[in-house]
């Protein structure tokens, strides 16, 4: 027969602390990336940076030239 108490589930193991930091490493790695991208879109819709820019060299003096 069966205890009538149940016993306890054992918790659940934990992490491998080098996992869990190259997790963290690589969650900081992709949200630097997705800002940059994000400024850099920015700066495009601005006109600050891109190949129709007032402020680039190529071709001319640029805005200020």
């Amino acid at each position: 027969m069966g205890s009538v108490f149940k016993p306890k589930a054992p918790p659940p193991p934990k992490p491998d602390p080098a996992i869990e930091e190259a997790r963290k490493a690589e969650e900081a790695r992709k949200a630097a990336l997705e800002a940059e991208a994000k400024s850099y879109k920015d700066k495009v819709a601005r006109g600050i940076i891109g190949s129709r820019s007032l402020f680039g060299q190529a071709g001319g003096r640029g805005f200020f030239g």
